[in-house]
């Protein structure tokens, strides 16, 4: 989301995570040195320190987040001049010990560089082809989409009656704003010129046989 200045931006970056966190925890996210003003550079967003945060539920998971992000000058007439653009993503949910459940990585400076997921070795038995060093590609994913996912799939417990439309508030929000995984316009059909130097057949008579 486009901002007057880079704290704008930041800021209005910032929001729609606090909100969509704030469906399942309570923790602070924090910026890493000049998060807030620093154009130019890539910087580092976690939560709560970078420490897991629980998550209430009976399976008494853990929630891990890391994210990367530069603010850049928007070269489009008619917007906010700043926005932030994401490098990178790093959302684990984990179990009571710490250990990996599922890992959701997009690092495309790394050597995979596509989006993909890992599974945590204690969800997996001996003697199987998945394992959890395996890359699972997926599409690109928003911290919303987790977020949801923990709730409906892995018995996370919400702490807002509103989460469900916190969610796909802010997933729509997400998806007006994001710069990836936009179609361009359709180019206009334009009809063809007709060939004025052949003529189509005439078709000739048809003889009985």
């Amino acid at each position: 989301m486009p901002g007057r200045n880079p704290r704008e931006a930041v800021e209005a970056f910032l929001a729609p995570l606090q909100d969509t966190l704030a469906c399942v925890v309570k923790a602070k996210i924090t910026l890493s040195e000049g998060g807030y003003n620093t154009a130019g550079r890539v910087h580092g967003l976690t939560l709560n320190r970078d420490e897991a945060v629980k998550l209430k539920g009976v399976q008494q998971l853990l929630l891990r987040v890391q994210m990367n992000y530069e603010i850049i000058p928007v070269e489009e007439p008619g917007r906010e001049p700043w926005r932030v653009t994401t490098h990178a993503y790093n959302y684990e949910v984990q179990n009571s010990s710490g250990e990996g459940v599922v890992s959701y990585h997009w690092h495309p400076k790394g050597r995979v560089k596509g989006p993909h997921i890992h599974l945590g070795h204690t969800q997996l038995a001996k003697d199987v082809v998945l394992h959890n060093k395996l890359h699972i590609p997926t599409a690109r994913l928003s911290l919303e989409g987790v977020i949801r996912h923990c709730i409906e799939e892995l018995q996370v417990e919400s702490l807002s009656d509103d989460w469900d439309h916190v969610l796909a508030t802010r997933q729509a929000d997400f998806e007006a704003f994001r710069k990836w995984g936009q179609s361009p316009p359709p180019a206009p059909a334009v009809a063809p010129k007709p060939d004025t130097k052949t003529r189509p057949r005439r078709p000739g008579k048809r003889r009985n046989l």
